[in-house]
């Protein structure tokens, strides 16, 4: 089965054992993820010039959008492929696209249907056809496919579906494991130390102590297997989506070839979005935006929201290398920031939704439709890789739940969408009420009476659901 697995989803073997020699070595670690691990870089907040307010609905950048969108030069992608461990009830098996997130004329609806009534509605009020795709991962794909054929595709014609790759789990480093669970521990010491006694200083005191001694448990057992590979018994638990960088990858490397799909639709502009996250809808201002910004350089829109106080996030930021006196603005994500760096002195975070033109994509990977069209897969992932060796790998620790004992802590090997902004020029766009992260379940009861508001008017639900 497990074989069956890899094959289907298009396992790279020689890439793994690449990636398991390197974390081995101690090259790829927690370490490494710092944007300054091995170099002299240096983080500096973003210029005023690298972000723009959200385009006004009656602005040029609108009116552009609203042209494009008629013309059917849309398209959007919905990210789809993450197991939403922290949204399951025990025995649940489901996509996090398919839970229900609020009730609407009578029915509970999923993130999926609210995207795709979003884009439907959109179609409607632009007058023009939106493809839209959906992107799976080894965990998503079957179920999706199959809520997707049950509900006729909840009414949205043009509607695909394609899946990203799949990347085995390592036992993690005692390195790794201590840094990791000691920073959760220095967070639990400082909690502990402004709470006055009683019953919730206790709970932190004991949440500590059992922190503590599953860590101890941890690097003795796992002593010696650092970079091993899980054992059979974990099961699909084995594997990880390699990260949402997929998202772009494997619109190459899918058998379906989405990208050449989109150049025969005459999509020339992409949003793309986590199919959890309702708030980010279809609005003209974003490819209208990037249209007018392409002519200056800007490669890709990054949605931005004020951070909460103390709310820690992936950023928009500038890099300085001394040793070139080279700087350039990229998307850092939070664990990849130097250790010394106040993250606080950025206010804005990454929303992880970007609108993206479809021939920057095609030149980031040095290709042509007929190059698309008639390359091999060989060929293809050639191209693929030319553009990972100039990214990022990111080590992140990662818990598998097991009856009766303490987790499993394991390491999952990740590229990630914002890592594009290293080779496409980022504008960030700032944004209000476009970001609705629903993490747990618990979040549905704050998220939703406001997300309520902003759907209204903007979903367009069908009758064949």
């Amino acid at each position: 089965m497990s074989s069956n697995l890899l094959k289907k989803y298009g396992f790279n073997e020689a890439e793994f054992q690449s990636l398991q020699a390197a974390y081995r070595s101690g090259e790829l670690s927690l370490q490494s993820n710092l944007i300054n691990y091995g170099n002299s870089w240096r983080v500096r907040p973003p210029l005023p010039s690298d972000s723009v307010d959200f385009p006004s609905p009656v602005g040029r950048e609108s009116e552009r959008g609203r042209e494009i969108i008629a013309a059917g030069r849309l398209g959007l992608i919905f990210m789809n492929g993450g197991a939403a461990t922290r949204f399951q009830k025990p025995g649940e098996n489901l996509p996090k696209g398919a839970f229900p997130i609020m009730e609407l004329k009578g029915r509970e609806r999923s993130f999926m249907e609210l995207k795709i009534a979003n884009a439907r509605a959109a179609e409607k009020e632009f007058g023009g056809r939106i493809p839209a795709w959906i992107l799976n991962s080894y965990f998503t794909e079957e179920r999706t496919r199959e809520i997707l054929k049950e509900s006729a595709d909840y009414g949205k014609d043009h509607l695909y579906t394609y899946c990203q790759g799949i990347m085995k789990r390592v036992i993690p480093s005692e390195a790794d494991l201590r840094l990791h669970y000691g920073k959760a521990v220095g967070k639990l010491e400082k909690k502990i130390g402004k709470l006055p006694p009683g019953e919730e200083r206790a709970e932190a005191e004991k949440e500590k102590e059992e922190l503590e001694a599953n860590l101890t448990g941890w690097i003795g057992e796992l002593a010696g297997r650092a970079g091993d590979e899980l054992d059979e018994a974990a099961g699909k638990d084995r594997y990880n989506p390699p990260g949402h960088l997929d998202t772009t990858l494997w619109l190459i490397l899918d058998r379906s070839r989405p990208l050449l799909k989109m150049l025969d639709l005459g999509v020339e502009y992409l949003m793309i979005s986590n199919i959890d996250n309702l708030g980010a809808l279809v609005d003209s201002a974003l490819p209208g935006l990037l249209s007018i910004r392409r002519e200056a350089g800007a490669g890709i829109l990054c949605e931005v929201s004020v951070k909460p106080p103390g709310q820690k996030g992936g950023a928009l930021a500038r890099v300085y290398d001394p040793e070139r006196d080279r700087e350039w603005c990229q998307l850092i994500e939070e664990f990849a920031f130097p250790l010394d760096f106040d993250q606080d002195r950025i206010p804005e975070f990454n929303n992880a939704a970007y609108t993206v033109a479809v021939a920057d994509l095609l030149r980031i990977f040095g290709l042509n439709r007929e190059e698309l069209a008639g390359g091999s897969r060989e060929a293809l992932a050639d191209r693929v890789r030319a553009v990972t060796d100039r990214l990022p790998v990111y080590v992140a620790i990662k818990e598998l739940k097991r009856p009766g004992q303490p987790p499993l802590p394991v390491v999952q090997f990740e590229r990630l969408q914002g890592d594009l902004t290293r080779l496409l020029q980022p504008l960030a766009v700032k944004t209000e009420d476009r970001f609705f992260p629903v993490k747990k379940r618990e979040d549905i009861p704050t998220v939703v009476p406001r997300l309520q508001q902003v759907l209204s008017g903007r979903v367009l639900l069908s009758n064949r659901a």
